[in-house]
């Protein structure tokens, strides 16, 4: 009977320290970038990033986004446990950290906008959104993918230019990975 409130307290515990730091060491380097192959159900999604984002280290002064912050984002929008395929960031304060997750059986009908003030990001395929959390710029995209949706969340220095952030996320989601994502054509007319 006393194992039962010490299997108990190891089950929270276990809950509760989720750890967003984890790396993907089956990588593909290209001449500029590196290619992340990212296995999902009985396929291989390859995501592309600069070379100099960590795949085989982690630099916890870099992390923008504690896990109580992240754990907030993830929550908002779905409200299913993803599993998670990809953590990547650098030691240059200008480059994102970028999550990625994977929502099996999950529909775009069931992802809800953000609850914070947001601009929708206008991309072909999936939703997009940019909004200001804890002061910290984030770019939430998802993407159906198999029988599910991908997540990526890319999440900026907060005391670094906007413009900046912008810049890495158009290189880095819809320049290296337009397989995932593009943007729709009225976007380049504004």
């Amino acid at each position: 009977m006393k194992a039962i409130p010490l299997i108990l307290f190891m089950v929270l515990l276990s809950f509760s320290c989720t750890n967003y730091y984890q790396l993907n060491r089956n990588t593909e380097q290209k001449e500029l970038y590196r290619i992340y192959k990212i296995e999902i159900e009985k396929d291989t999604l390859e995501f592309g990033a600069y070379l100099d984002y960590y795949h085989d280290s982690i630099n916890h002064e870099m992390i923008y986004a504690n896990r109580k912050e992240l754990n907030k984002i993830l929550k908002s929008g779905v409200h299913k446990k993803p599993r998670q395929i990809l953590f990547l960031h650098n030691d240059t304060q200008f480059y994102l950290n970028i999550f990625g997750f994977y929502y099996p059986d999950l529909y775009l009908t069931e992802i809800a906008k953000p609850k914070l003030d947001y601009q929708e990001i206008p991309v072909t395929m999936g939703k997009a959104y940019h909004y200001m959390y804890n002061q910290k710029p984030v770019s939430d995209f998802y993407v159906p993918y198999k029988n599910g949706i991908l997540r990526f969340i890319a999440i900026g220095n907060p005391t670094y230019y906007p413009e900046r952030f912008n810049m890495e996320i158009d290189f880095v989601f819809f320049v290296l990975n337009p397989k995932l994502l593009k943007l729709k054509p009225e976007h380049f007319t504004q």
